[in-house]
């Protein structure tokens, strides 16, 4: 078996969370495959040649938590128990102070309850929330920023506002379960089908770096909501994360990685990244720079060994969302 392997090293966070459990609980069982239906692009950029855009600083202060969650990240649905989703989650207490990650002028300040005003896939989706047009812009398109299910909204529309001003706090209205900010970058329109991974957006924390990938079969179609786990490379059989990759014909990938999964708020070091469909492992060595992204390539280079199983059309939801784990 031959694997493709192709890095590189492009974008970090501030956690007081533990990085490492005590003891690794064994990885999440694979779903059934899916069918493929989305190939890559030929006319995608190379990665190895792309620009980091980490414009944002974090929506809250130094004195709270601003990792979103590893288990609910951007492109996935909690192993189908939740929305997918387009943003990330951070965990927070309610009535905490939520400040915008970089300057701009506010274009939505309220409710969201109304077709009007609607700003998800149906009204009072985040209950409350604020979106931020931000002074700069990428490619020559407008760059957004959503801050969702806030309790109290402190800014209005047409106001400007700078990296690190309060503008709303932390509440759980809309499909919120509980208290936390949901967080969305918005390219080029304000819909909710114009979202992009905030991993991507978010500038890391000193000493910590981001890692993203694409999982492709050997007829160059993406591997969607196919398991991958991260090891650190000095303990290889102990899987310290993992995610899934997006669904197709769901969720935006950026317009420059066409990730398919990544990895934030990883510490700088040596790591292992490990899939496994079509009969095949694919284990591939990464290393995370401080401030960077690194991408990898998980490409299969064979034929399948045995025939993918039957599998279903479409992974169906429930109509909630979490708050952060």
């Amino acid at each position: 078996m031959t694997v493709t392997l192709t890095l590189t090293d492009t974008a970090a966070l501030t956690s007081t969370g533990v990085l490492t459990p005590a003891v690794a609980p064994p990885p999440t069982v694979a779903p059934t495959p899916l069918p493929r239906t989305v190939t890559v692009p030929a006319d995608i950029p190379d990665y190895r040649q792309v620009s980091d855009h980490y414009w944002f600083t974090r929506p809250f202060t130094e004195a709270y938590p601003n990792w979103g969650s590893f288990y609910y990240p951007y492109g996935t649905n909690a192993g189908g128990q939740y929305f997918w989703h387009f943003g990330i989650d951070i965990q927070s207490q309610g009535g905490q102070p939520i400040i915008s990650v970089g300057d701009g002028v506010v274009v939505h300040a309220g409710p969201d309850t109304t077709p009007a005003t609607q700003l998800g896939p149906w009204p009072d989706f985040y209950g409350q929330a604020v979106v931020i047009e931000h002074t700069q812009r990428w490619q020559d398109k407008p760059v957004y920023t959503l801050y969702g299910h806030v309790s109290k909204v402190l800014v209005r529309v047409g106001q400007p506002v700078t990296a690190g001003q309060p503008i709303a706090l932390v509440g759980g209205l809309g499909v919120a379960t509980g208290p936390h900010l949901h967080l969305e970058v918005r390219l080029g329109g304000t819909t909710y089908n114009d979202t992009r991974n905030p991993d991507l957006w978010l500038k890391p924390d000193p000493g910590y770096g981001v890692i993203a990938g694409r999982v492709v079969d050997y007829q160059n179609f993406l591997a969607p909501v196919q398991l991958v786990t991260l090891h650190r490379a000095d303990t290889p059989n102990r899987f310290w994360r993992e995610t899934f990759t997006y669904p197709d014909h769901q969720v935006n990938s950026d317009d420059q990685y066409f990730e398919t999964f990544t990895f934030a708020d990883v510490p700088a070091g040596n790591y292992l990244l490990k899939t496994t469909f079509d009969g095949r492992q694919l284990v591939i060595p990464i290393t995370v720079k401080s401030g960077a992204t690194s991408f990898a390539l998980m490409q299969q280079t064979q034929p399948p060994q045995t025939p993918p199983a039957p599998t279903p059309a479409a992974v169906q939801a429930p109509p909630t969302e979490p708050a952060s784990n």
